[in-house]
């Protein structure tokens, strides 16, 4: 199908663009931010999955906990997250975002935007908001792809 191979194409594009190191420099720049990739990452994940331990993390990445560790640790004394001990086993502990954490995150993301909003400025209202109803679809399409597994 002409129509996937497109989709596929731009997706790639757009996957290259957003994981460019001069790209991902920019936005620290702008956000006045200094964490490397994999740290802001760690971060972004525990924010979307609510307290977490590294345990869940690193399996859902197929990599043991010493692979994350240094990033957790590095997290910690930027004060970004905290562990905190798990109500229902307190042999564990659970990774939580601080305020500072969910800052930083947020600074960022106003960062990405203010960019989008610079690439998509010649674009109409209608096709910026026909483009975010599309993605979204996808994004939620992959993201169920991903729970479900392969079929």
């Amino acid at each position: 199908m002409p129509e996937s191979d497109a989709i596929q194409q731009a997706i790639t594009t757009i996957v290259a663009w957003s994981t460019r190191n001069d790209v991902y420099q920019e936005t620290m720049r702008r956000a006045k931010c200094s964490l490397p990739q994999g740290t802001l990452w760690l971060l972004g994940r525990v924010a979307k999955s609510g307290p977490t331990r590294l345990t869940e993390i690193a399996t859902a990445l197929g990599v043991d906990n010493s692979t994350l560790t240094p990033q957790v640790q590095r997290l910690e004394r930027l004060g970004l997250i905290v562990r905190q001990a798990d109500p229902r086993d307190r042999r564990a502990a659970l990774l939580h975002v601080t305020r500072s954490g969910r800052a930083v995150l947020a600074r960022l993301h106003r960062t990405r935007a203010q960019m989008f909003n610079e690439i998509l400025a010649g674009w109409s209202d209608r096709d910026r908001a026909q483009t975010a109803r599309v993605l979204t679809r996808l994004a939620e399409q992959l993201d169920s792809w991903m729970a479900d597994g392969p079929v």
